[in-house]
């Protein structure tokens, strides 16, 4: 598996067949508050778009 860690200390990893996000802290959290409304995909996208994280979309594109 691909592993990636986020600056904010979510721990990002992933295959062809699977995709696991370690939360930090703060996404833990936010994931309680307002995660349930919405698939983990897309919560895993809010948390890893260039929008949320220190990446530029064109590091975030080539990590595919």
């Amino acid at each position: 598996m691909k592993n990636i860690d986020l600056p904010c200390d979510c721990r990002l990893s992933w295959n062809e067949n699977e995709l696991e996000l370690i939360m930090c802290d703060y996404h833990f959290y936010e994931y309680v508050d307002v995660g349930f409304t919405l698939p983990a995909e897309e919560f895993i996208m809010n948390v890893t778009s260039p929008k949320g994280s220190y990446y530029s979309s064109k590091t975030l594109v080539s990590l595919r």
